[in-house]
């Protein structure tokens, strides 16, 4: 399956020039037609909202709507722009080997095959009818049509068209750097121009019915034919798609008896495939997690994979493959899997980290192999003084004492949950919330640093007279997104690797464990791990310090006890 790239593992994109260029012919007519149209709903929408003002302003407003795309000119671009979208989308469908897609592209895909049934009669009305009978679209006329009966039809597909074209929009300019700082503005724009549209032709639609009569200029014999004109188109538009889904039908059966090459990815799983589809779509069929971010188009590198055998056997990268690998500077062995279709038995390792949510799968074996990210609690924790305590002791009391503490808050952490990553010297650092929420894993780190308290009191009680300074211990503790991978192995199933976290929340929990000495206490935690797990803290010390690379400060509370700490409605970790 193809999943989307996590936010933090997006394509490094050296600038956006020229990215309406990118992509092959058809990707750039269908990218350029989509905008044409994007163009004219926009229009047509701006157009509709001025209906909350008056039937009259939206009445006048059309005029210059219509001078534009009701002209010879306008109107042969907009239709070539419609035919183009349309049959290279179909086109595109009937490519694929699999419906197996990202939640995102299942959206559009089956928008873009609901908009036809709604849109055809409307069009019909709109130039059928005036181009064979001579009636004139206007608002008088098209709003007495509409309302009030059809007007739930009109509202669902002026809301099927607009979410088709933002989700298309989107997830092209994501790829933009401009477009991410603006996004909040870009969500603000999608949401009001269709809530303004809606309300201003159903208003300019209510507001005409009350103030005059309009007489239909339709007989009830050109209402015939536009009924039956609309009974034709939507038969052969709706046969075309029939005809592309019966294609993915026909490729994937015929798949299931020819699958003749090997595709081998980390962790020895290995999948048979039929040669011609692309390695993006042989993941999909197979339940394999491939990031994919522009959903196969080539505009971004997300679903790059490294080819570690069988490189020589795959044709060179076409202009658009080529262009994004050189963008990125990517070496030669890297490949984009959305392009390359394999003929012969490869070995690849794919490069970008996908979310663990969607690496769930019995075929993955160890999705860990891969790399995958997620929200996690990472804990530190540290023997306080450990030179102090130990110095001029017996080496049998420094290594009882250490394996001691180590065992004692190692076992505290497990037994709420937590995953023990490593021991750092005198130090461990755990992660809690990968097998749950990250709710879940700060309440378990919150629990486990309440166990490990009492570790540190019995470990004191129980230390002997030979070390004189009191046993304690600093715990840091922060909430955020970690990509979780075995690192230090090839990744067998006799030899797995080490399973760690890395990322800033990593760098960031170790800062706070340190942030113990500034503020003699026993627990530093980022006010992030507070909020998951809805705890409250009463006489905890509050500050805020500033983390490398970030520009805000981190909130954070220390404190001395976890005596005062409660979760929501009162209940102790």
């Amino acid at each position: 399956m193809a999943v989307e790239a996590p936010g933090d593992a997006r394509p490094k994109e050296t600038g956006s020039r020229g990215m309406l260029g990118r992509g092959n012919w058809r990707q750039r007519l269908r990218l350029w037609s989509g905008l044409i149209l994007f163009t004219f709903c926009l229009s047509h929408f701006s157009n509709h909202a001025l209906g909350i003002l008056s039937f009259e302003a939206m009445d006048r407003a059309s005029i210059w709507h219509y001078w534009v795309w009701r002209s010879p000119l306008g109107e042969t671009v907009l239709i070539l722009a419609a035919l183009t979208h349309v049959f290279l989308a179909l086109w595109r469908t009937s490519k694929r080997r699999t419906l197996k897609m990202s939640r995102w592209e299942l959206a559009q895909l089956t928008l873009g095959l609901y908009i036809p049934w709604l849109l055809i009669p409307h069009i019909t009305t709109t130039m059928g009818a005036a181009k064979e009978f001579g009636f004139a679209p206007v608002y008088e006329q098209m709003l007495t049509i509409l309302w009030p009966n059809l007007a739930l039809n009109q509202s669902i597909l002026l809301l099927v068209v607009w979410t088709h074209a933002m989700i298309g929009l989107h997830f092209w300019l994501r790829l933009y750097p401009l477009y991410r700082r603006l996004r909040p503005l870009a969500a603000g724009f999608a949401i009001a121009v269709p809530v303004l549209a809606l309300w201003g032709w159903i208003e300019g639609a209510r507001r005409l019915a009350l103030s005059r009569t309009v007489e239909i200029k339709l007989t009830a014999d050109q209402q015939a034919w536009v009924y039956e004109v609309v009974d034709q188109f939507r038969a052969v538009v709706f046969g075309l798609i029939a005809v592309s889904l019966l294609a993915i039908l026909i490729r994937y059966l015929l798949s299931l008896r020819a699958r003749s090459l090997s595709i081998t990815f980390p962790g020895g799983l290995a999948i048979k495939a039929q040669p011609g589809a692309t390695l993006l779509e042989i993941s999909r069929i197979n339940d394999v997690p491939l990031a994919s971010v522009c959903g196969g188009r080539a505009r971004c590198s997300t679903c790059r994979v490294k080819v570690l055998e069988g490189g020589e056997s795959l044709g060179k990268p076409g202009v658009s493959e080529a262009a994004v690998l050189k963008r990125i500077g990517a070496g030669a062995d890297v490949r984009l899997a959305c392009q390359i279709r394999p003929e012969q038995n490869i070995a690849v390792q794919p490069l970008v980290p996908v979310k663990a949510s969607l690496a769930a799968g019995e075929h993955l074996k160890d999705a860990y192999h891969w790399g995958v990210e997620q929200d996690v609690v990472v804990m530190f924790v540290d023997l306080r003084n450990f030179t102090g305590i130990t110095e001029s002791q017996l080496a049998y009391d420094v290594v009882y004492l250490l394996n001691s503490y180590l065992d004692q808050a190692s076992n505290a952490i497990r037994a709420e949950g937590g995953y023990v990553d490593k021991f750092i010297g005198d130090g461990i650092m755990a992660i809690f919330g990968m097998d749950s929420s990250p709710a879940t894993g700060a309440r378990q780190a919150l629990a486990a640093s309440r166990r490990i308290e009492a570790v540190m009191r019995a470990l004191d009680a129980e230390k002997g007279p030979q070390f004189r300074d009191p046993i304690r211990l600093g715990i840091g503790l922060h909430l955020g997104p970690a990509i979780l991978g075995r690192i230090g192995a090839a990744g067998t199933e006799d030899s797995p690797g080490g399973l760690t976290a890395l990322g800033d929340v990593v760098n960031t929990a170790s800062r706070l464990e340190s942030e113990n000495k500034a503020h003699d206490s026993f627990l530093v935690v980022s006010k992030a791990v507070i909020d998951a797990a809805a705890a409250a803290i009463d006489g905890a010390e509050t500050a805020e310090i500033k983390v490398r690379g970030k520009e805000k400060p981190l909130q954070i509370l220390a404190l001395s006890s976890l005596d005062s700490l409660r979760m929501a409605g009162g209940e102790a970790p």
